[in-house]
């Protein structure tokens, strides 16, 4: 009996010394995660100097370093809503370019599934990074989401699409379109105008 005892002790020790153990492991192994994580960055931080290569060409770009204000974005394969934002986001590459802001999309997924997933929108301002680099972009990774960048590098806004922040970007960029597009129809009015209109026009200002 005393020996059943000691045993049943000795197994219930040994029980409760494996609990802890684990225990203790899993408490590092939270602590080290959490610690790894990188935070996310504030307005006015300085974007990491991360090297990135275009999905086309294979140009190598470092985000931040170009003097030229971009807006990365950060849309995911695996989120559906994600594929829904490439119509819009590609009606405003062209007036973006315009007005000087870089457009790229930034991922880390294999070259195979980007391709896919970005069928028919311009590869070349699709840009690949290495896993440990997105997280210093976006460590939440967040999607879509994305971050507004000046010539400087310095973060100025971040968030996810359709937010108000986005949605200021998207008008400003469409009323640049629509400037555009009054300017070039006034100049060809102006160089369509007949010399009928151009002959009336000048007795008009010429008469008493």
């Amino acid at each position: 009996m005393d020996s059943q005892i000691l045993y049943l002790t000795l197994a219930v020790l040994a029980l409760g010394l494996a609990l802890n153990i684990k225990l203790t492991l899993s408490v590092l192994h939270t602590t080290r995660r959490e610690r790894d994580t990188p935070e996310e960055l504030p307005p006015g931080a300085p974007l990491p100097q991360v090297q990135a290569r275009a999905l086309r060409g294979g140009v190598v770009h470092r985000l931040g370093a170009d003097g030229q204000a971009s807006a990365l974005l950060f849309l995911s394969s695996k989120c559906p809503k994600c594929k829904t934002k490439l119509a819009e986001i590609g009606r405003m590459l062209a007036p973006a370019e315009e007005a000087g802001l870089d457009i790229w999309i930034v991922s880390h997924e294999p070259g195979w599934r980007l391709r896919q997933f970005l069928r028919g929108f311009p590869l070349t301002r699709a840009l690949r990074v290495k896993l440990r680099d997105y997280k210093l972009l976006n460590p939440t990774l967040a999607s879509p989401a994305y971050m507004m960048v000046n010539h400087e590098g310095v973060l100025e806004a971040a968030g996810m699409i359709g937010d108000e922040n986005w949605l200021d970007l998207r008008a400003q960029l469409g009323d640049s379109v629509a400037d555009d597009a009054d300017n070039a129809a006034s100049a060809d009015n102006a160089h369509s105008a007949g010399p009928a209109e151009k002959a009336e026009t000048t007795a008009v200002e010429g008469a008493p």
